[in-house]
């Protein structure tokens, strides 16, 4: 793409990134300080920890920026194929440790890293480049639908082959998305869609943790000692919040009340000390960014580089509803980061890359 063909990036990802990241380190280190100075004698652990991976990130989001669309092209197998390796890896090793009920870690001394994450930049790449290169056979079921089908669906089926189904779901569900807004027959989808549905509803029927998940999420208070701890601990975190809060770092449910503080359920913290006004200023971050992502789908001339934003944008954006769903009881316990703001240096660093990649197709003009 010539410079006759670009603009200025779109500042509003780049302004709604940083102050998503910067509250991300701030709620991290208020919701763990306590953990973190009981467990490892130094409360500044997970706000270190996550901050090594905020500046590989923001680095990350630096060199994809000026990456040529033309590279990313070339990018899509090497990466969609190292991807795919290691989720084999994943599923077919004996050294991989069970954390959390799920296989989704690959772990060098204290730290870990999650293929599962690595797919939703991978899956959304690959799915661009196919369905572009293949627009003139969009809506034929053997030349088309068919390998795009594959191409979500078998890592989806090995990221939950690694007991991690929420993740998969999120593939899946971006992969979808594109397909759809890609032009494949809607009669297709809706067979994947209920295939997808009796292949979740088995995941979860032969996995007693999940069926002990959906129990406490239809039913929490019945055992809100156990099964039910994490949604009932939640719930009292933002309803202890109220409209402004209880003031950052005053917050009662990260001394050991609520289970998974600085992870999966940061958002309760966030509610409980900055109140609905600091939640609901968050969520319109959110919303500025999906926004943007999509405008930048909207207005790029190179279907490749339009069809990447909606990937991209689509996992953020169903990350995001499945956490707050979850903090908030909508939806029962799951393990879905919330992009950003949630401890975990392999979602942050994605996060971070896949915005890099928004800014940089946010600068190609439409013609």
């Amino acid at each position: 793409m010539s410079k006759k063909n670009k603009t200025n990036p779109d500042w509003w990802i780049l302004l709604a990134t940083l102050g998503l990241l910067a509250i991300g380190l701030i709620m991290v280190f208020s919701s763990s300080m306590y953990v973190a100075a009981y467990e490892f004698d130094d409360a500044f652990y997970y706000l270190r920890t996550q901050g090594i991976a905020a500046a590989l990130g923001l680095a990350g989001l630096v060199f994809v920026y000026h990456l040529h669309i033309r590279f990313l092209r070339w990018l899509v197998w090497p990466l969609s194929l190292v991807v795919l390796g290691l989720l084999l890896f994943m599923v077919t090793s004996a050294n991989i440790p069970i954390i959390g009920n799920t296989l989704r870690y690959m772990r060098w001394g204290s730290y870990g890293f999650q293929p599962s994450e690595l797919c939703k930049l991978a899956v959304p790449l690959f799915m661009a480049k196919f369905l572009s290169d293949n627009l003139p056979r969009i809506r034929e079921f053997k030349k088309t639908f068919i390998p795009a089908l594959i191409g979500v669906g078998l890592p989806s089926i090995l990221i939950v082959a690694q007991r991690d189904l929420s993740s998969g779901v999120v593939v899946a569900c971006a992969g979808l998305i594109m397909m759809f807004c890609a032009g494949i027959r809607g009669i297709y989808l809706l067979g994947t869609l209920g295939l997808g549905s009796a292949l979740g509803a088995i995941a979860i029927l032969i996995e007693p943790f999940r069926l002990t998940r959906l129990y406490s999420w239809l039913d929490p208070w019945s055992d809100s000692a156990n099964s039910g701890l994490q949604m009932v601990q939640s719930l009292l975190a933002l309803g202890n919040g109220g409209l402004f809060g209880v003031g950052l770092g005053a917050g009662g449910s990260k001394w050991y009340y609520l289970p998974e503080r600085h992870n999966d359920f940061i958002f309760s913290v966030l509610g409980e000390e900055l109140g609905f006004i600091g939640a609901l200023f968050v969520i319109l971050l959110f919303v500025l960014l999906l926004w943007r992502g999509l405008s930048a789908a909207v207005h790029t001339k190179d279907t490749f580089a339009s069809l990447l934003a909606l990937g991209l944008t689509s996992s953020l954006g169903v990350q995001i509803l499945i956490n707050i769903g979850v903090v908030t009881g909508l939806l029962p316990v799951t393990g879905v980061t919330l992009p950003f703001i949630s401890y975990g240096g392999s979602s942050l660093v994605v996060s971070l890359i896949a915005a890099g990649l928004l800014l940089n197709i946010s600068r190609l003009k439409k013609c």
